[in-house]
């Protein structure tokens, strides 16, 4: 059973849902039968809330896609009824989440497999998310947890397609900026000029020097905020204008 004797369900839709199945619909039927469809149930459900992530994520063309993110719940759900189901005894003589924990410490080598370094910047980080949000997704779908899951997969979807605008909006008066010279231009006097003249404030600011190939290069991370609408885009032109870097971008 998902849930011992000696454990209480939370008086919530999820516990309800349980109850429900492994009561044998009710007392309609055995136990085992009820389990049985719970757990099938568990897994197709893992399958679909994961799917709806991984299709937004591959539609727009980021790392870790539909498949990805499939398997990815799929295998969360299987770890959970495992947990509940492979080992015998009760509560008082097993702990069901250890197997879970595990399951949460080794999908951070997934995620990190996500993100990638290109040039001087790094990507993926936002896809990394994702993944770690879909194995907590099904597990909660693999442990019965419907209304959580389903929840969590809409609150994940609204993140991912629409937030990325307010980040938009965000950056259009303040962002981070990535600029990478050559350590012989001292393009930081530069920048400090450049930025007092076009009355932009910049505020944590970090700094250090690039091995790539056989060159070196300075790496400067800072915050450019200003007062009007746009403003960090005409300054990534002006930058490039004037200091010719070898890469220049908005980090977020």
């Amino acid at each position: 059973m998902f849930f011992s004797n000696s454990y209480t369900t939370p008086s919530t839709i999820d516990g309800i849902i349980v109850e429900f199945f492994e009561s044998g619909f009710n007392g309609v039927t055995d136990a085992w039968v009820g389990n049985t469809v719970l757990v099938i149930l568990s897994i197709l459900i893992a399958c679909f809330f994961s799917s709806l992530i991984g299709y937004q994520r591959e539609r727009n063309g980021h790392p870790a896609g539909f498949r990805t993110h499939v398997l990815i719940g799929l295998g969360s759900a299987l770890i959970m009824v495992i947990s509940i189901f492979a080992a015998p005894g009760n509560y008082e003589t097993r702990d069901p989440l250890r197997l879970a924990a595990a399951g949460v410490t080794g999908i951070g080598f997934l995620g990190a497999g996500a993100i990638i370094q290109n040039g001087f910047s790094v990507r993926g980080l936002t896809s990394a998310a994702s993944i770690w949000v879909t194995m907590a997704i099904g597990m909660c779908a693999g442990c019965g947890y419907f209304f959580i899951g389903t929840l969590s997969t809409i609150i994940t979807i609204v993140i991912l397609a629409l937030l990325h605008k307010v980040e938009f909006r965000a950056t259009s008066k303040s962002a981070m900026i990535l600029l990478v010279t050559k350590v012989e231009d001292n393009a930081l006097e530069d920048l400090v000029t450049i930025m007092e003249e076009m009355n932009l404030k910049i505020s944590d600011i970090s700094t250090s020097r690039v091995k790539k190939g056989e060159g070196t290069y300075l790496r400067t991370v800072f915050r450019a905020s200003g007062s009007k609408k746009g403003i960090t885009e005409e300054l990534l032109k002006i930058l490039v204008e004037k200091l010719d870097p070898i890469e220049c971008e908005i980090l977020h």
